[in-house]
């Protein structure tokens, strides 16, 4: 019975087996632990070497210049400059209420904005101002305060201010390309920005370490335009002053040189100074010669000129009838504003005749005369390399009515761009052959190599030379006998083409909304500018004869010294710039009615509206000044004082200067300014002396 019962297991069986499964546990714990610092010191090694550099390491930005942009005489149009920015740390600022008085001063916002901004920070570092000139400013200099953070940075600067803005474009606060130039050539102005790795103490401060990894910026190129700074800014004063003398709400100026398609100039109105930014408008900013399509009216005439005598269908002595004004073409009237009768073809050019053009188009196939007017460079980009263009509308042979070659020959039932226009005449002028719009010249690395140059691109011969001749001819005589003859310069010979073009509103052509313009190329025997002159809604006169072409007169004028013409064309365009100047009267001691009347027979105005009941005491410009004909004459005035009166009070303030006045005229302006005289001969004033409230005045 003994052998039945079981063996007992040794007692040391459940301790081995317990001590094989610690075992086990460490093993593969080991073999955790191993597994990973195989992994961080060998697979992750270059991780964990990184994440500990930057513990004790930083890398620094290096930014890179922006490059600048140039005129084509080598002269900075937009550039950089160093200044301060502006931050506050809310928790250690100590005189809120000052900085922000003086941030006001100079940045342009309210004291209030700068002190909310500060108030309700939520953060150590917040800006308050950016790209501020201290040397400007230096009264932020003073300031002392713990929590004013100043920073050094660059900023975009323009150096002639709003002068070609829309063109070059503007930037942002941290220097991005946002319209213009700036953004069409950003990538390569702005270069690519380099580091510095520094190493950090204990304490973070910053230092350089032996031999720090570095890698240099590489300073962004410079752009150099094809305008002419000087010519940029006569086209804008001048189309300031016609647009102010017109009424128009817009206008553009664009000017070429034909043989090149070099732009020349490129103005825009309304405009803006990108150095200010925050007050300018998107209105503002683009640019309406490439942006802005319009229907050209009559300007549209050498168009149709250009494929009926290249065509042979009729020349420019070949007797038209102009129906005195009205006819009725495939149902559609026309009418004229310059009514004609029988004439030749060159003379309802003169006279703009809408219903000799109307009638002369039907000789031409409808395809022949789409290609002629694409060629001419309409319904496509021109190709200039500004961002925004728009490529016009130009109706395909399919989608012709009946109607729209006959609307299309003076300028309807099509729109075109400024650039396009002045671009089809520039071709004119250069013989017959269309060259590509450029505004850039060449981008030069900062080196000073040529990275890029534009060369003048051919596209297309549009008409042969004889045609494009005998159509510059045609256009002279516009000028010299016809519509154009507010372009007129004695002695030169302009060739251009009026245009005046209801506008669409509401889907109607109204009777209070045109296009006035004037567009041509000068000196018509070797062309070496085309240019346009384009407003919008002028209320003056809606006639593009009156309004636009005394601008495109007054920029010739002003910038045949600019240009290489002979010496005999610049004699005669002087002298016609000085025949368009008078001196300017004396209107002092005559009642603005009178003095208006005066001034405007020497084509001079009154700046400014009196009462009837007053007269003038002062005058600006002083008589004997030449200025332009169309100079406004600012004037002050003093209500004429009665015997008796005592209303007036004489002041040191309002002691006018009668010097080289007729006796009798002196006498009654200090008398209206208030003063007693007494007089010392006969004649013209000759000097003037004060005792007291006396004028004592010497004449001879």
């Amino acid at each position: 019975m003994e052998n039945d019962v079981p063996p007992q297991q040794p007692a040391y069986d459940a301790i081995r087996w317990k001590a094989g499964v610690l075992i086990l546990f460490f093993a593969g714990a080991f073999l955790v632990v191993v597994g990973r610092l195989f992994w961080v010191q060998v697979v992750e090694a270059g991780h964990y070497r990184d994440l500990a550099r930057k513990q004790y390491e930083s890398k620094v930005e290096l930014r890179a210049q922006r490059g600048k942009i140039l005129d084509r005489k080598d002269r900075d149009v937009a550039t950089m400059i160093r200044t301060t920015s502006f931050a506050a740390d809310p928790t250690l600022i100590q005189q809120p209420a000052l900085i922000a008085e003086l941030l006001a001063g100079a940045d342009g916002k309210a004291a209030a904005w700068y002190l909310d901004r500060i108030q309700s920070a939520r953060n150590r570092f917040t800006w308050l101002a950016r790209g501020i000139s201290t040397a400007l400013y230096p009264m932020l200099d003073t300031i002392r305060d713990r929590g004013l953070i100043r920073l050094t940075e660059p900023k975009r600067h323009f150096v002639y201010g709003p002068v070609a803005a829309q063109v070059v474009g503007t930037t942002d606060v941290d220097n991005n390309g946002l319209s213009g130039i700036e953004l069409g050539y950003d990538s390569l102005l702005r270069g690519k920005s380099g580091f510095v790795v520094m190493q950090r103490d204990g304490r973070g401060r910053l230092r350089p370490s032996v031999n720090p990894e570095r890698e240099a910026p590489r300073d962004g190129a410079n752009i150099k335009l094809t305008l002419d700074i000087d010519m940029q800014r006569v086209a804008e004063q001048e189309l300031d002053r016609g647009i102010r003398e017109s009424g128009a709400t817009s206008g553009t100026v664009v000017a070429i040189d034909p043989a090149t398609g070099d732009v020349l100039a490129m103005a825009s109105w309304p405009t803006f100074d990108p150095n200010r930014l925050d007050r300018a408008t998107s209105d503002a900013i683009r640019i309406r010669a490439i942006t802005d399509q319009y229907e050209p009216g009559s300007t549209m005439k050498a168009v149709t000129a250009a494929a009926l005598l290249e065509e042979r269908k009729i020349a420019p002595n070949d007797a038209v009838d102009g129906g005195n004004g009205t006819a009725v073409i495939f149902g559609a009237p026309i009418r004229d504003d310059h009514p004609v009768g029988q004439t030749t073809f060159s003379g309802a050019m003169e006279q703009s005749s809408n219903v000799v053009f109307a009638k002369s188009v039907s000789a031409l196939d409808d395809r022949v005369y789409y290609k002629y007017v694409r060629d001419f460079g309409f319904g496509i980009p021109s190709g200039i390399d500004l961002p925004g263009e728009v490529r016009g509308r130009l109706k395909r042979p399919n989608e012709f009515d009946a109607t729209t070659k006959t609307y299309m020959a003076f300028g309807y039932q099509l729109s075109a761009t400024a650039l396009q226009m002045v671009n089809a005449y520039a071709a004119i002028a250069n013989g017959g052959v269309m060259m590509e719009p450029r505004i850039v010249q060449s981008v030069i690395a900062a080196d000073g190599s040529i990275l890029r140059e534009n060369k003048p691109m051919r596209i297309r011969r549009v008409i042969s030379e004889q045609t494009a001749k005998l159509l510059t001819d045609m256009l002279v005589g516009v000028v010299e006998r016809g519509t154009g003859s507010e372009a007129r310069i004695p002695g030169v010979r302009i060739a251009g083409k009026t245009g005046t073009a209801q506008q669409l509103v509401d889907g109607a052509y109204g009777t209070s909304s045109y296009t006035a313009s004037f567009v041509g190329f000068y000196p018509a025997e070797a062309p070496r500018v085309a240019m346009i002159v384009m407003l919008d809604r002028p209320t003056t006169s809606i006639y593009g004869g009156s309004t636009a072409a005394p601008i495109f007169r007054r920029i010739v004028q002003k910038t045949m010294t600019m240009l290489a013409l002979d010496d005999n064309t610049r004699t005669r365009i002087a002298a016609s710039a000085d025949a368009d100047s008078v001196f300017v009267p004396d209107v002092r001691g005559l009642d603005p009615l009178t003095a208006d009347t005066v001034l405007q027979r020497l084509g001079l105005r009154l700046a400014d509206e009196h009462p009837v009941d007053v007269l003038i005491v002062k005058q600006r410009p002083e008589p004997g000044i030449r200025v332009e004909r169309s100079t406004a004459v600012t004037t002050e005035v003093q209500t004429s004082r009665k015997p008796g009166d005592t209303t007036t009070v004489a002041t040191p303030a309002n002691r006018p200067n009668v010097v080289g006045m007729p006796l009798r005229r002196a006498i009654t302006v200090i008398h209206a300014s208030g003063y007693d005289v007494r007089i010392q001969g006969t004649g013209k004033v000759i000097s003037q002396e004060w005792r007291g409230n006396v004028c004592i005045l010497s004449a001879r």
